[in-house]
């Protein structure tokens, strides 16, 4: 599917969902990582740059799948012209948490409502996937395998990039799982599952289909400052021994102190002739940087 031919389809779905706005799809780069099958660049956005980013196997893939891969970008261009924000951290917020979620149910429902049957059935291969259908249930368990993937090795080895994966995995289960009448209680046993149930996604999941957005960048920051802060201690451990740093001090660490911890604990590791390694050193990125592997 040559750009032409996007663009073609781009029209259509802009006429469809009434978008007002004259952007065309300016480019397509084929240069997503093994595992996403595309993906938008919020930067080229803001810059009025509407380029795909696709996965280079993308040729190789069924027609229907092509499209159902092509109306979840169209939906994150459409809720970035319809973005409520226009502060850039809170556009990267909202179009990081809602509009993935939106995408992902909408891409979902749409392929659901193009089936000829008189019911979806969670096992029935129905769905387009790569190279042959799919069914709703191999679509939740892919996507909480990935989902697990990613958090696991966050807690694992502390990679912010790691957490940033997992989030944004999350929101894909979000969408398709806000579809289903028993909806609270599959987010609710999924999360378990993630070993991640925790009160602050069950707020943001139900401000996502509330769409109380204000509500939905709070329960992000609130999120992130959270993975943030684990990161921190993580590292604070890695690098200070437990002469230097005990348990106890460890969990008085927050956000706004960190430093003044830092601060004082180079002073006793000095004073105690104490040194850790420059690995560990620099492994200690600071709460400003670790939050742009985050956010971006």
């Amino acid at each position: 599917m040559n750009l032409t031919q996007i663009n073609l389809l781009w029209e259509e779905y802009k006429s469809k969902y009434d978008i007002d706005s004259d952007a065309k799809i300016t480019a397509v780069k084929y240069d997503t990582d093994k595992y996403v099958e595309g993906c938008f660049n919020l930067l080229e956005l803001m810059d009025g740059e509407y380029i795909l980013h696709l996965n280079p196997n993308v040729h190789l893939y069924s027609e229907n799948y092509v499209k159902f891969i092509l109306f979840h970008e169209f939906t994150h261009f459409y809720d970035f012209i319809h973005c409520p924000y226009e502060e850039k951290l809170p556009m990267i917020m909202w179009m990081n948490a809602y509009s993935e979620y939106h995408a992902c149910r909408v891409t979902l429902a749409r392929f659901i409502e193009s089936l000829t049957l008189t019911s979806v059935h969670m096992d029935k291969a129905q769905l387009p996937g790569p190279y042959r259908e799919i069914s709703i249930r191999h679509l939740l368990i892919e996507s909480v395998y990935r989902t697990k993937i990613y958090f696991d090795a966050f807690f694992k080895e502390y990679h912010l990039s790691d957490f940033a994966g997992g989030f944004r995995n999350l929101m894909y289960l979000f969408g398709y799982l806000s579809l289903f009448q028993n909806d609270d209680k599959m987010v609710d046993e999924t999360l378990t599952a993630l070993h991640i149930n925790d009160e602050l996604f069950h707020t943001i999941y139900q401000a996502l289909k509330d769409m109380d957005f204000d509500k939905v960048i709070e329960m992000y920051q609130a999120i992130t400052d959270k993975a943030t802060l684990t990161y921190l201690k993580a590292m604070f451990r890695r690098y200070y021994p437990p002469q230097i740093l005990s348990d106890d001090d460890i969990e008085g660490i927050t956000l706004d102190n960190y430093r003044d911890y830092a601060e004082r604990l180079d002073q006793k590791m000095r004073e105690l002739n104490t040194f850790s390694s420059r690995e560990a050193r620099a492994d200690m990125l600071s709460a400003e940087a670790a939050l742009v592997q985050l956010y971006f």
